[in-house]
C-alpha cells in the first residue's frame, strides 16, 4: 500500500502534532493485527514508552526503563482465583536427603490459586513450602499507577491494545500483561492476561515500560497499528517516505513447521536441511508452563515443533528474527538431531527440550489416561512422554531473548 503522509498540523488524539516522517497505510483489509513488523528484513519497534534509541534488536543495557520506584503498584489479588490445593510426595524411596539446607528434599506443587495463570495450572511456586534463596509462594501486583512525570505522554486515549512489559524487581524474569481497566484521570492501570511469563512472584514490579498506545509513536523506527480503523502507522527512520520497493512483513504465523505424532504412531526420519526461517508473531501472551522448580516458565509452542517424533534432523539451517521460540521439542521425541544451524535475533528461546508429567488432571496429555494417577504421578517419568536421546551439535546461537527474559 501506498504510504502518504500526515500533515505535521494533524493531531494524535488532539494532543500534539505529528512528525513530519510518520505515515499511514490503510492495511486492514490484509490483516487483522500487526503484532510485529519488518521493514527490508529487520524489526521495527511498537510504538512504547521510554524509547528504545537503537530500536528493539539493539541492547538498550539496564536504561530505557521506568523505574519501578516511580509508580504504586496495587498488591496482587490473592483471591482471583480461589484456593490452592498443595501436594506433597512424602514417599520414604523419593526423598532427597543430601541438599543443601535440607531445600528440595521433596517433590512439591500448589494447583489453582494464583497459579492458574499457568497451562497447566501447577507450579513448585504455589507448594506449600517453597526453598530456595527469598522463596514465597506466587504472586503478581494486580495494576500499576505510574507516578506523574513518569509516563510523560499519557493519559492515553485507548488502550486496548496495550501492554506493560514489567521487569520482576532485581530482574530475575519479565512479565507482560495487558490492560483490563485503565482510569485515565488517575492513569491507573489495572492488569489483565498476563504474568505468568516468569515463575517466581513478588508484590510489586520492577523497571517497566508501555507499547503499543499511538501517543507514543514518536520515534523513527517505531509504528503502531490502529485495529478499529485498520491504519498502520510507521515514523519511517529514513529521508522522505518508505520507498515503494520496500519489503513490508507482518509476521502472523507463530509456526511454521508442526511435525506431531504420538508415542505409537511417531513421524519418522524427517531432515530439514538447508532451509531458512524468518518472521513469526511473538508467543510472549501465549499459555506458559512450570517445568521446574527453576524461576522461569515456557510456552509451550515455536516455529518449528515436534512432538511424536523419531529421527527427526534440523540442520544447516538458519533461524532469524523469529519473534517466539525457533525449535521445539516437546513430550515424546527419540533421537532427535539439531545441528550446524544459526540462530540469531530471536524473540523467545533457540532450542527447547520439554516433556509431560501428569501434575493434574490432564496435563499429561496426549499419552496417558486422564484423570488418573494425579497428582503423584507429577514425580513420576517412566511412560516416556518426554524427549531421549536427542543430540543439539555445533549451533551457533546469538541475540536471544529479545522479548521474553529467563524464559528458559
Amino acid at each position: 500500500d501506498h504510504w502518504p503522509a500526515i500533515s505535521q498540523r494533524g493531531y494524535v488524539s488532539g494532543r500534539r502534532p505529528l512528525g513530519m516522517n510518520i505515515y499511514k497505510a490503510k492495511v486492514g483489509d490484509q490483516v487483522d493485527d500487526v503484532p510485529g513488523l519488518q521493514l527490508g528484513g529487520k524489526r521495527a519497534t511498537r510504538a512504547r514508552y521510554p524509547n528504545l534509541p537503537g530500536g528493539i534488536e539493539v541492547s538498550p543495557g539496564y536504561g530505557y526503563m521506568v523505574g519501578g520506584g516511580d509508580a504504586h503498584w496495587t498488591p496482587p489479588n490473592f483471591d482471583k482465583f480461589g484456593p490452592v490445593a498443595h501436594y506433597t510426595d512424602n514417599t520414604e524411596a523419593h526423598l532427597r536427603n543430601t541438599t543443601v539446607d535440607d531445600w528440595f528434599q521433596h517433590y512439591m506443587i500448589g494447583v489453582g490459586g494464583l497459579c492458574s495463570v499457568y497451562d497447566p495450572p501447577v507450579s513448585y511456586w504455589c507448594s506449600e513450602k517453597p526453598s530456595g534463596g527469598g522463596a514465597f509462594a506466587f504472586r503478581t501486583p494486580s495494576g500499576v499507577v505510574p507516578k506523574p512525570g513518569a509516563l510523560p505522554n499519557s493519559p492515553y486515549k485507548d488502550v486496548s491494545g496495550a501492554v506493560l512489559n514489567v521487569w520482576r524487581p532485581a530482574r530475575w524474569a519479565n512479565w507482560m500483561f495487558e490492560v483490563s481497566h485503565y482510569d485515565s484521570e488517575t492513569n491507573n492501570f489495572t492488569f489483565g492476561r498476563g504474568g505468568n511469563q516468569g515463575a517466581r512472584g513478588e508484590n510489586t514490579g520492577g523497571d517497566f515500560f508501555i507499547e503499543n498506545v499511538f501517543e507514543e509513536l514518536d520515534n523513527p523506527g517505531e509504528f503502531y497499528f490502529d485495529k478499529a480503523a485498520g491504519d498502520l502507522y510507521l515514523f519511517y527512520n529514513g529521508t522522505g517516505a518508505p520507498p515503494e520497493d520496500l519489503e513490508i512483513v507482518v509476521p502472523w504465523l507463530p509456526v511454521l513447521v508442526n511435525a506431531t505424532g504420538t508415542q505409537w504412531d511417531p513421524v519418522r526420519g524427517v531432515v530439514i536441511d538447508g532451509v531458512t526461517f524468518q518472521a513469526t508473531r511473538y508467543t510472549y501472551m501465549e499459555p506458559h508452563g512450570v517445568p521446574s522448580a527453576g524461576d522461569w516458565a515456557l510456552d509451550r509452542i515455536s516455529a518449528v515443533f515436534l512432538q511424536g517424533t523419531e529421527g527427526f534432523q534440523v540442520q544447516n539451517s538458519v533461524f532469524e528474527r523469529l519473534d517466539g521460540n525457533a525449535v521445539m521439542i516437546s513430550g515424546y521425541n527419540r533421537n532427535t538431531t539439531i545441528q550446524a544451524n544459526d540462530f540469531a535475533y530471536i524473540g523467545g528461546n533457540a532450542i527447547i527440550s520439554w516433556g509431560y508429567t501428569n501434575e493434574t488432571a490432564d496435563s499429561g496429555f496426549p499419552y496417558y489416561t486422564p484423570r488418573t494417577n494425579f497428582p503423584q504421578a507429577g514425580v513420576d517419568g517412566t511412560d516416556g512422554n518426554h524427549p531421549r536421546y536427542n543430540a543439539i551439535l555445533r549451533n551457533m546461537v546469538r541475540e536471544v531473548g529479545l522479548y521474553e527474559k529467563q524464559s528458559s
